[in-house]
């Protein structure tokens, strides 16, 4: 009986786990509950199965302790917060569904699975995205539940490498469903979210798939994939510009014009190098520099208590650095920072690893590539590490370390 029950338990948490992954970044309230119940039901199973016994965790597991553990001693020391307890809840379910993933020891099939339903929520959020911008709801295209739109064309960068990484590792033995063993159906996606990608028009998203796109090329070693590379961001730019400018689309290309011809930053990227300064002016004061001034509080810093030369440009209210990096120096200080490149260590030294062994021919390896970099390239000037689109990274990092050989 109790054997029952555990597999009802375990199909109950693939599916919640597939619809979480297809809900995202379109739909807020779902995505909440699903998280909801896949804990609950997580916790169940553990009851059920009597498998609540306490195991030595392997170093990436430990590496997610690192994380919450600096969460909360800087949520509890500089408590309240501006935001409440929203960071740490972030780092909660991060860890959580990294955690779930990572121990589930899901079969290739279930993996790929998952992969399509990422996907699949991409594709939706952009026929959605898109319809809001006609109806005059939005005026740039961004997803309906995954933040604004340079934190959305991050989540689809994301995506985009996940789609070419099932595309290029032919996967026709994975699975008995015909639409996920066709490699046409992933390469229209790849198209389909390049143009998504330049309607969304952010420069940092844009170079974080560029630094991928040239990661893969130097990897897989082959001229065609570089001119492949090269020629489809050609074309799908192409396209984007001469499209009617409803997404404001052309805005990457007109500030990329302004500051060649001016030699000066347009607005937006004055107010990222003020954000920069105020970090590290609050940084400077030396008095939260171990366990940051609490997780999500950004805001709660003054500028006009800072003595800073030239004066600051922007005004209103602050809500991140504008870089990972210095945002959980800020917030979380040299614990939660050190926790954080910890983690991404690890991460790249199992890519490494895997690289140098020759067994990275696996699409898990080329969406992790994605899944780290560029959250991190477009986040070392916009969005920090947390939101829809870390959650998103988590979630597939989890996937490729579970399903690394065991040989390794």
């Amino acid at each position: 009986m109790i054997g029952v029950w555990s597999e009802r338990f375990a199909r109950t948490e693939y599916v919640l786990i597939c619809v979480l992954a297809l809900v995202l970044p379109i739909l807020e309230g779902p995505k909440n509950l699903a998280i909801l119940l896949l804990l609950l039901t997580w916790i169940s199973h553990r009851i059920v199965a009597r498998d609540v016994a306490l195991r030595r965790p392997d170093w990436v597991e430990a590496s997610l302790l690192f994380i919450l553990a600096a969460c909360i001693l800087s949520t509890v020391f500089n408590w309240p917060l501006v935001n409440g307890p929203k960071g740490l809840k972030d780092i909660l379910v991060q860890v959580f569904v990294f955690w779930f993933l990572y121990r589930a020891g899901y079969s290739e099939r279930q993996y790929l699975v998952i992969a399509a339903m990422v996907v699949l929520g991409v594709l939706i959020g952009l026929g959605w995205g898109i319809l809001e911008v006609a109806q005059g709801q939005r005026g740039q295209l961004q997803f309906h539940s995954a933040g604004i739109v340079t934190q959305s064309s991050i989540y689809l960068g994301v995506v985009l490498a996940v789609a070419f990484s099932v595309a290029w590792f032919r996967l026709s033995a994975l699975s008995e469903i015909h639409i996920l063993r066709s490699p046409i159906t992933w390469w229209l996606s790849v198209v389909i979210m390049l143009v998504g990608l330049f309607l969304m028009a952010s420069r940092g998203a844009i170079l974080a798939v560029l630094v991928t796109c040239i990661i893969y090329a130097v990897v897989i070693k082959r001229r065609s994939v570089w001119l492949s590379f090269v020629g489809a961001l050609v074309v799908v730019a192409v396209i984007a510009v001469l499209l009617p400018d409803r997404f404001g689309q052309s805005r990457w290309l007109s500030k990329t014009q302004e500051m060649s011809t001016t030699g000066q930053l347009v607005s937006a990227d004055l107010e990222r190098v003020d954000n920069w300064r105020i970090a590290i002016a609050r940084i400077a004061q030396g008095d939260a520099l171990v366990l940051g001034i609490g997780p999500r509080n950004f805001a709660a810093i003054d500028p006009s208590t800072m003595e800073l030369d030239p004066p600051l440009r922007i005004r209103g209210r602050l809500n991140h650095a504008h870089n990972l990096f210095l945002n959980k120096l800020v917030e979380e200080g040299i614990v939660g920072l050190s926790a954080m490149l910890f983690f991404f260590g690890l991460v790249v030294m199992n890519l490494v690893r895997d690289y140098r062994t020759r067994v990275w021919r696996r699409w898990q390896w080329g969406a992790a590539i994605g899944a780290l970099v560029v959250p991190v390239v477009a986040g070392s000037v916009n969005t920090p590490w947390y939101q829809e689109h870390a959650l998103l990274a988590m979630m597939l990092l989890a996937v490729y370390l579970s399903s690394r050989p065991k040989t390794v």
